[in-house]
């Protein structure tokens, strides 16, 4: 239920619509991702990720702990090795992930003050905690969804996002996001390293921390990788059993 209860925030605040003034339109990125997952059990992925804001489509080409490509394109993710292809469902488009709003510029706000979402969140409450942070609080105005979505609070200094927090319709927290080691990339603001900690219902928690190095805005070379095909899934047919005349 917590589940699509955040899903369906994600598909509402997916109706951001970036403005077309901005400049930047690729990122590529050294990339370590750290999980600590609830059953106690630890798992490192490394290699390299690609962004493109026009085609709205993230590469990773993971070389740790095998060789694969991963590409998340609307909200679907293709893992691609050298013997299979699979696909899973994400839950939040590309649009509304860190690559895209940082070169977008939208990254500070989370993209709450643009587009669609800005219908449905208001900033209800600020203030300023024992560290100085500004700590701003969104809440739904939309009526039909106070039901279903909740409030999401957010932390800022210096005008960089430091960390945002989502709620359910019940002010019950189900994930948390940390951005930290902000650099600025030829006018890119980015965060290198980002931690994000989800609840599960039963009290436990997942927590992935991600480092990025050797960040390059706008690259004109790989463009092999940056248009990387999305793989075609062939159904399979159904095999009809013949009786014995």
């Amino acid at each position: 239920m917590k589940k699509n209860i955040f899903l369906l925030l994600m598909t509402f605040i997916l109706g951001v619509q970036v403005g077309n003034a901005q400049q930047f339109y690729r990122i590529k990125s050294d990339v370590s991702i750290k999980d600590k997952l609830s059953n106690g059990s630890f798992r490192l992925t490394v290699g390299k990720v690609y962004y493109d804001k026009t085609s709205l489509k993230v590469i990773y080409k993971l070389t740790f702990p095998q060789k694969e490509t991963i590409i998340i394109k609307d909200t679907t993710l293709y893992k691609i090795t050298k013997d299979s292809v699979s696909t899973q469902t994400v839950l939040a488009s590309n649009e509304f992930s860190i690559f895209h709003l940082s070169l977008s510029g939208k990254l500070a706000d989370y993209g709450l003050n643009s587009g669609n979402v800005a219908k449905i969140y208001k900033i209800s409450k600020v203030e300023k905690d024992k560290d100085g942070r500004v700590i701003t609080t969104w809440s739904v105005v939309e009526k039909q969804l106070m039901k279903t979505l909740g409030k999401i609070k957010m932390a800022n200094v210096n005008k960089k996002l430091d960390a945002i927090a989502f709620y359910d319709a019940n002010e019950k927290l189900l994930s948390q996001q940390f951005f930290k080691e902000y650099s600025n990339f030829n006018g890119v603001e980015f965060p290198k390293q980002v931690t994000q900690i989800s609840y599960n219902s039963d009290g436990t928690q997942n927590i992935q921390q991600t480092t990025y190095k050797n960040i390059i805005i706008d690259q004109e070379d790989e463009n092999e990788t940056y248009n990387y095909p999305i793989p075609v899934i062939k159904s399979k047919s159904k095999q009809s059993t013949k009786g014995t005349k």
